[in-house]
């Protein structure tokens, strides 16, 4: 009879181990809403998810809703004047989400999302 090399064995364990339930399950990710205006910091984190100075927002962003919508400024040339044409670029969209009591912001089609250390936000229920 043949003995079986020590690797495999060891590899099985670890690949059990691996696939065994938790007890409790991961918490994820749930929609949120501000506990009180706190514009000046979404505003902070905003420009860190999108690397981009600070956008200007709402004092009362995220106090009804976990969505915020941003719509894209028209381009204006070198003398200030709207260029012409299409506006081809959709809106962004962002969501105030909160996991173990920690606020984070989602941009919602890149999926991008910064965690707001800083803001107070609970779960919203609606």
């Amino acid at each position: 009879m043949k003995k079986i090399p020590y690797i495999l064995v060891s590899m099985s364990i670890l690949l059990l181990g691996c696939s065994a339930p938790s007890e409790a399950p991961t918490p994820k990710l749930q929609h949120a809403l501000l506990k009180k205006p706190q514009s000046n910091l979404i505003a902070q984190g905003l420009a860190r998810l999108m690397r981009s100075d600070n956008i200007a927002v709402a004092d009362d962003v995220f106090m009804k809703r976990s969505l915020m919508v941003v719509d894209n400024v028209n381009k204006a040339d070198e003398l200030g004047n709207p260029i012409m044409g299409k506006q081809l670029n959709m809106p962004d969209r962002f969501e105030l989400l909160i996991k173990d009591n920690l606020c984070f912001i989602r941009h919602l089609d890149s999926k991008a999302t910064e965690p707001l250390p800083d803001v107070k936000c609970k779960v919203n229920n609606k």
